[in-house]
């Protein structure tokens, strides 16, 4: 037909033909995978946060067995009941002062989450010049991909950021880093 021409659907533009114009090679998938789990492990929880209920019983186990302790040392005369109150209250009053000051961390763990971004984020965000570059070029190039940012929480503080590129189910790793060092970046 004549007209035929005239509606050819023109093929999108991939990430990886984007990359291999640029002459990008992408972060490795087991790259990216390894840092994960070695910074997952780095930033585990603390001991006394994984063994919290073995310390809870044996803090509240504690408390009487120092009472009886105190007790005992008065040879269970007329005065080892005030003895042994004194002695629980002065091990209460220890625990409290040990958990209340954070002497003792109940630090979780830590988890990785993502979330899309815009590529002008990169320009005011703590990420390296070097992966924001390579970002910005192939989002540039790319028309509908997306920036995903990865990165690894505890509590309120992030520690270890990553950033992908995705469009139609390619997704990509540009780069790895961790305080504002490059780890990993595509190159």
């Amino acid at each position: 037909m004549p007209f035929d021409a005239l509606v050819a659907v023109t093929r999108q533009r991939a990430i990886s033909d984007s990359l291999e114009d640029h002459g990008l090679k992408a972060v490795p998938w087991e790259t990216l995978a390894e840092h994960k789990v070695a910074q997952q492990r780095r930033y585990g929880p603390s001991f006394w946060y994984r063994n919290q209920t073995i310390l809870s019983i044996l803090l509240v186990v504690a408390s009487p067995m120092a009472g009886a302790v105190a007790g005992a040392s008065g040879g269970f005369s007329a005065h080892s009941g005030v003895l042994a109150i004194t002695g629980s209250f002065v091990w209460m009053c220890l625990v409290a002062l040990i958990t209340g000051t954070g002497l003792i961390k109940l630090r979780a763990g830590s988890h990785w989450e993502e979330r899309q971004v815009p590529v002008g984020f990169l320009a005011d965000s703590d990420v390296p010049e070097p992966i924001a570059r390579v970002a910005r070029v192939v989002h540039d190039d790319v028309p509908g991909a997306r920036l995903i940012l990865g990165e690894l929480k505890r509590e309120e503080s992030v520690l270890d950021p990553y950033i992908l590129i995705e469009q139609d189910g390619e997704c990509v790793c540009l780069g790895v880093w961790d305080n504002g060092r490059v780890v990993a970046c595509a190159e």
